[in-house]
């Protein structure tokens, strides 16, 4: 075996790199070892041309004469239109060495290395050897070390570095981008990098006037270079912002943001090198082939499944091309597994169809909710068969809505009901108080039967601001607890008190001002249970990492029965409710609450009173009633962790109580659910705490 065409290397040095220093120029060479030693020089990725020739002199054996072009030797290195891109970077990606190259500081133990074949059409995977490529010393090659360049053959030629570095490139989000160089015959490698500047937007789907609205909602300017995280961003800020059109979702064939492109050599008289990119046409169809890989036991753990972005545009050229529709109808269906101490277990679902305008002009939502009270276990009234059956009854809501962005109305419309309501959903969400009124008879609320109609207006004239009116025409009725309690604990305790109200019908004026500096444009705003004590933004639970200040202030003015019998008695309630979030580190950060309510003349079932979840923690549950409150609190959590401080008072009979401070601690497993633990601290303080793993948060 002879090598020719060597410049840099010597042929010493060749024949140690592929195991053949053994073998002299003029020994002899059996067939599989010179298949070995041919297969090992390609895989070096230090030679453009491995080729083999066999020559039979007329005398002696047969040679065989192995002609190599040495991929180039780069000896310095110059960037070009580096804008965004730091040039260290590009540098890393651009001589990154093969995964078989110990780091500078790593000893030079050698990877096992696996060749695999797989075979798509069989379905099959095998091992077919086991032997690691060669790998030439690091003074032989290209490479970056401490951040400096240090001269040597380019690894795979210069084209592939380049191919490599750009493939990088796109898949770091830089769609658009393209390398193209000039390596001198003197080794000095120009690279001009070109980042990717957007010449514009194309909306197809829909008419000219709302592709106007979609480029500017979208935000992307000519000119700017862009990434493949400004597309995701500003597709999420148009499904924000125009709800009412949906992404088209693309084939992967179709999917022009994961373009393929290629690096082509051009060769000059002189010896110059030219480098440019070119962009390769998508396949229409996936081939069925067999492929050959490699996987080294350090690679087997840096396997991730990559998430699909960028649904609903493609790229034409320079050109981003967004693909919508007008969304269709959704419908929305929910369980709802209502368990209380005045219905026992009744399941029940509740569902909204919301019908989207496409011209923006207004769209309509449907809502309703059924649940029905089983007779489970024998629940009923003592000596009260006629209101046994009635707290049977069924429970039923229903209404419609219309919003109109050009008015900034969120919404106008009516809900009609007759169903078990309470005043108490401020305390404890609606899955905790079902989940402890089935487990141990502890509801932390007490309900009512509200038969009626509400009409409400509310407007939205900033994405943190609303306000709102609403008329209620209710009859109020008394429920009582139903005996024995249908609990899977406790199921020899009292019936959990449910205290009874002012009955009769009431008509009131509710008016409405909130502020939430977190709210999510797109989020609807109202609730088919709505109350006053309640905000109608949407309470999302994914957490973010920035300050944010929440408020709510309710005006209810109306009439009804007195708490004596008297008709037609007057009554206002006004109910005020901040809560501050300031995150201080990752799961780290202080939630502070005031909350104040009251009113005059108020019926039974609007009075106020603290005590319970998350009412003045560690106490009991309304254990301090009266016409006014006041509740403070504070909680700071350290990660896992957290302590909180409740601080409450009532007023009743012109005069306030003496101030409560419930004192305790809490274990988080997420954003929402958490494990809280509370002591009294008055003189009926015990040794015990009250304790509660809760899932939604209510403030």
């Amino acid at each position: 075996m002879e090598l020719h065409g060597l410049q840099r290397l010597t042929e010493q040095q060749v024949r140690a790199l592929i195991g053949a220093s053994d073998t002299p120029p003029q020994g002899t060479l059996t067939a599989k070892e010179a298949q070995t030693f041919l297969r090992r020089l390609a895989r070096t990725g230090l030679f453009a041309r491995v080729e083999p020739r066999l020559r039979v002199p007329e005398q002696g054996p047969a040679v065989l004469e192995v002609h190599l072009e040495e991929n180039p030797t780069v000896t310095s290195v110059e960037l070009e239109g580096l804008q965004d891109l730091q040039a260290p970077e590009l540098l890393e990606e651009l001589f990154r060495l093969p995964h078989y190259f110990p780091d500078e500081d790593e000893d030079e133990d050698e990877d096992i290395i696996a060749t695999l074949r797989l075979d798509t059409r069989r379905g099959t995977l095998s091992v077919i050897r086991s032997c690691p490529p060669p790998r030439p010393p690091r003074e032989w090659v290209a490479r970056l070390e401490r951040d400096e360049f240090r001269p040597g053959i380019v690894l795979g030629g210069v084209a592939q570095a380049l191919e490599q570095t750009l493939k990088d490139l796109r898949d770091d989000g830089y769609l658009l981008a393209s390398l193209s160089g000039t390596l001198h015959p003197d080794g000095r490698l120009v690279v001009t990098v070109d980042e990717g500047r957007l010449e514009g937007v194309d909306v197809q789907g829909v008419g000219p006037e709302m592709a106007a609205r979609v480029r500017e909602e979208l935000d992307l300017k000519p000119g700017d270079v862009f990434l493949r995280s400004d597309a995701r961003r500003a597709m999420e800020r148009l499904e924000t912002r125009l709800p009412f059109l949906k992404p088209v979702d693309l084939d992967d064939d179709d999917d022009g943001l994961h373009r393929r492109a290629r690096v082509v050599e051009e060769r000059e008289a002189d010896g110059t090198r030219r480098y440019r990119t070119q962009e390769q046409e998508r396949r229409q169809k996936r081939r069925r082939e067999q492929v050959e890989f490699e996987l080294s036991l350090r690679q087997l753990t840096e396997w991730w499944e990559h998430e699909r972005e960028g649904e609903g545009i493609t790229l034409d050229g320079k050109r981003l091309v967004v693909h919508v529709r007008p969304r269709p109808p959704d419908l929305d269906l929910d369980l709802l597994p209502v368990h209380t101490q005045v219905t026992g277990f009744a399941p029940g679902v509740s569902g909204n169809l919301r019908i989207w305008d496409p011209k923006d002009r207004a769209h309509v939502t449907v809502d309703a909710a059924l649940f029905i009270p089983l007779r489970l276990g024998g629940q009923r009234l003592p000596d009260d068969p006629e209101g046994t059956k009635r707290q049977r009854r069924l429970n039923l809501l229903g209404g419609a809505k219309v919003r109109v962005p050009a008015l900034r109305l969120a919404e106008l419309g009516a809900q009609v009901y007759d169903f078990t309501d309470t005043l108490d959903r401020w305390r404890l969400g609606d899955i905790d108080s079902y989940i402890y009124s089935f487990l141990i008879n502890r509801p932390d609320r007490e309900y009512f039967r509200r038969k009626g109609l509400t009409a409400f207006a509310t407007w939205r004239w900033a994405d943190d601001w609303l306000a709102g009116a609403e008329f209620r025409s209710d009859r109020y009725e008394s429920m009582r607890s139903f005996t024995p309690p249908l609990t899977v604990f406790r199921r020899d305790s009292a019936p959990f008190t449910n205290s009874p109200v002012t009955e009769g019908r009431f008509k009131s004026v509710v008016l409405r001002l909130e502020y939430a500096s977190d709210a999510s444009p797109a989020a609807d705003v109202g609730s088919l249970f709505r109350t006053p004590e309640t905000t109608l933004f949407d309470r999302d639970s994914d957490s973010k990492k920035r300050a944010s200040l929440r408020g709510l202030l309710t005006l209810e003015v109306g009439d009804g029965p007195g708490a004596s019998g008297a008709a037609d008695a007057r009554f206002w309630k006004l109910v005020s409710d901040l809560s501050l979030d300031v995150p201080m580190g990752w799961d780290t950060g202080l939630r502070l609450r005031v909350r104040t309510a009251g009113g005059d003349d108020l019926p039974e079932q609007k009075r106020e009173a603290l005590g319970g979840w998350t009412a003045l923690r560690g106490h009991g549950f309304k254990e301090f009633r009266g016409d006014v409150s006041l509740l403070t609190t504070a909680e700071y959590r350290w990660q896992f962790f957290g302590i909180f401080a409740d601080v409450g008072s009532v007023r009743a009979d012109d005069a306030w109580t003496e101030a409560r401070l419930g004192l305790g601690g809490s274990f988080h497993f997420g954003d929402d659910v958490r494990l809280d633990v509370a002591w009294r601290t008055d003189e009926k303080a015990t040794a015990t705490p009250e304790a509660r793993l809760l899932f939604v948060r209510t403030f």
